[in-house]
């Protein structure tokens, strides 16, 4: 995955995380959302590293 596609992943795991959490489903939008933005974070991350040392 591209770091371009990461980004988009991060930006809709945020607004998942920001769930009211008075919903139906609001705790595992949130859950889930942190998990992705964690997931997407360490892909981005990583993949300046490694372009880094291709350079």
């Amino acid at each position: 995955v591209t770091n371009a596609i990461s980004s988009v992943i991060v930006v809709g795991a945020l607004i998942a995380a920001a769930a009211n959490a008075g919903m139906e489903g609001g705790w595992t939008a949130k859950g889930a959302g942190a998990l992705a933005v964690a997931l997407a974070s360490v892909n981005i991350f990583g993949g300046f590293l490694v372009t880094q040392r291709m350079l």
